[in-house]
């Protein structure tokens, strides 16, 4: 564990970061007492997209056919007018 004070990490920051990137994580002491901890940020994993069925979702938007009892009952319709 590394530490370092308030003033060093005004003053000799690039020391004080190659300390916290050999080391992963630097203890910041303000007057003799730890304080504060300085890591390194990491960037949060990006998930993946789900995969979309396409096909799907366009059957979903698709009308249901209709029986073939009814289809023939609206082309006999059809033929009286």
């Amino acid at each position: 564990m590394t530490t370092a004070t308030v003033r060093q990490l005004r003053t000799e920051f690039p020391k004080v970061r190659a300390a916290l990137q050999r080391n992963g994580e630097v203890v910041i002491t303000e007057r003799g007492v730890q304080s504060y901890v300085l890591r390194a940020f990491e960037a949060p994993k990006k998930a993946r997209p789900k995969k979309i069925d396409y096909y799907a979702r366009l059957l979903s938007y698709m009308p249901k056919p209709i029986a073939a009892e009814a289809a023939r009952a609206m082309d006999a319709d059809r033929d009286d007018r």
